[in-house]
C-alpha cells in the first residue's frame, strides 16, 4: 500500500471527518434502510480504519455488537486506539489479513482500495472474510479523480489501482459479490456501492 504524505494529513484532518459524517455514512446507512438491513448486534469490521474516525461512526450510528478494524499503518492504528472505542483495532493488510472465514456480517471500506495495487486481491480478501449474505459497503473514487489529484495537488496513488466504474464493478463481480445499490458523491467522480457476497461463495 502506498499513501503520499499530503494525503495522509488530509485524511487525519477535520475536513475529512466532516465528509465521512455527513456524506459518506450518511449514504451508507440510506443504502441499508433501503434494504432493510440492520447491523445492530452484528459483527462488523472496518477494513482501512486509519485513525479511527470510520471505526467510531460506525459504532455510533449502526450499533454492531462486535466492532473489528485494521489499518497497514502502525502509527494510523495507535491513532485509533487512543479513541478508546469498543473494538478491536490492529495492523494488518486488506489483501491478506489473518481473520478467519466468514466472520462478518459487514464490511466497509472508506477509501483504501485505490492506495492497493493488489486491490483485486483485496476484494477477494472481504468477500472471503464474509458470511454468505453479508454486506459490503464500499465508497471509491475512478480514475480521473486520481489522475486529477496528481497532476493539480501532486497527490500520487499507485497506477494499478487507478480504476474506471465498470472495471470496478466487474472485479466485484468476480470475487463473488452482487451490486445492490451505487450511487455517485462529491461532483461524480467518487463512488459509493452496497454490495452482498452471493450464496455459495
Amino acid at each position: 500500500m502506498y499513501m503520499d504524505s499530503k494525503e495522509l494529513w488530509f485524511m487525519n484532518s477535520r475536513i475529512r471527518r466532516f465528509f465521512q459524517r455527513y456524506c459518506e455514512v450518511r449514504v451508507f446507512r440510506k443504502f441499508l434502510e433501503k434494504n432493510y438491513v440492520d447491523l445492530t448486534g452484528k459483527v462488523v469490521l472496518d477494513a482501512g480504519c486509519g485513525s479511527g474516525y470510520s471505526t467510531e461512526l460506525i459504532a455510533r450510528r449502526f450499533h454492531p455488537e462486535e466492532l473489528i478494524a485494521f489499518d497497514i499503518m502502525p502509527q494510523q492504528v495507535e491513532r485509533a486506539r487512543q479513541r478508546g472505542l469498543s473494538a478491536n483495532v490492529f495492523v494488518a493488510d486488506v489483501t491478506d489479513t489473518g481473520l478467519p472465514s466468514a466472520r462478518f456480517d459487514a464490511v466497509f471500506v472508506f477509501g483504501i482500495l485505490h492506495h492497493v495495487p493488489e486491490w483485486r486481491r483485496g476484494l477477494e480478501e472481504i468477500q472471503r472474510l464474509l458470511k454468505p449474505g453479508g454486506i459490503l459497503l464500499i465508497e471509491e473514487p475512478d480514475r480521473k479523480a486520481l489522475d486529477d489529484a496528481e497532476r493539480y495537488l501532486r497527490i500520487r496513488h499507485p497506477r494499478d489501482a487507478r480504476f474506471e466504474w465498470p472495471v470496478l464493478v466487474k472485479a466485484l463481480e468476480e470475487s463473488g459479490f452482487r451490486l445492490v445499490e451505487s450511487r455517485k458523491i462529491y461532483l461524480g467522480h467518487f463512488r459509493s456501492f452496497m454490495c452482498v457476497k452471493t450464496a455459495g461463495n
